[in-house]
């Protein structure tokens, strides 16, 4: 799967690609056929999160958890470190509102 970021979905950037998965998955534990099938539906069948939570009675949170791990998503809680070109972030502070008490 590539790793560059592309589109948005239910409010998500999702990861450009495909998800793709191991041949084998009949040998999964239940735990990581769930994580697998999850994936899949959202990135490769374009199903949003209600409707995998809806189809596969999974709980919003769990379903969100596995696509941050997996990658399939990024998590909007991080943010970047650098502003955007062009843009100014910092703060001037006039000197003649600021009063300095000494001890």
């Amino acid at each position: 799967m590539k790793q560059s970021i592309s589109q948005n979905q239910d409010g998500f950037q999702v990861r450009e690609g495909k998800f793709t998965f191991r041949a084998d998955t009949w040998n999964l534990d239940p735990q990581s056929k769930r994580a697998v099938t999850i994936c899949n539906l959202f990135f490769n069948h374009q199903y949003g999160i209600s409707d995998v939570v809806r189809v596969l009675d999974e709980n919003r949170t769990n379903v969100i958890q596995v696509l941050l791990e997996k990658g399939i998503i990024r998590d909007r809680r991080v943010r970047q470190r650098t502003p955007p070109d062009g843009i100014e972030h910092r703060k001037t502070v006039s000197s003649r509102n600021v009063t300095l008490r000494t001890p």
